[in-house]
């Protein structure tokens, strides 16, 4: 039996919509803050993962995240898909360093924050097209 997910909100397709809109702007920052460093880079690309997650819960779920906590986002992600929620795991593993420690996130680091959250978009992105 999986944990329980945390709060939750009921959303739709045109939920996830808009959650994609968001995740295309986040990956856009990211891209072009590169010179800025890597915690403003994996900011945005934590943010864009958090979306996305959000946006393939709509379609699969009919439920996102709203838990304070943001693991509780895998757990629901992992309802629809353990290979996405890890991925958002591992992305989150950065958002403290990134957003709240002294400690620079390197650039290989957010990098990877990068891909693991564009792999996530291309997710949505085809759970939208294919209208789950």
């Amino acid at each position: 039996m999986n944990p329980p997910a945390g709060r939750t909100r009921s959303c739709q397709a045109a939920d996830a919509r808009a959650r994609l809109l968001d995740v295309e702007a986040f990956l856009v920052a990211a891209e072009r803050v590169v010179d800025l460093g890597g915690d403003v880079v994996a900011t945005n690309a934590v943010h864009a993962a958090i979306a996305a997650a959000d946006a393939i819960c709509c379609l699969r779920l009919g439920e996102r995240s709203r838990d304070a906590d943001h693991r509780a986002a895998v757990t629901l992600l992992a309802r629809v898909d353990r290979d996405l929620a890890a991925a958002l795991d591992r992305v989150l593993a950065v958002k403290t360093r990134a957003g709240y420690e002294a400690r620079d996130v390197s650039a290989i680091d957010a990098g990877r924050c990068v891909r693991l959250a564009t792999r996530l978009r291309d997710a949505a992105r085809e759970a939208i097209a294919l209208g789950l």
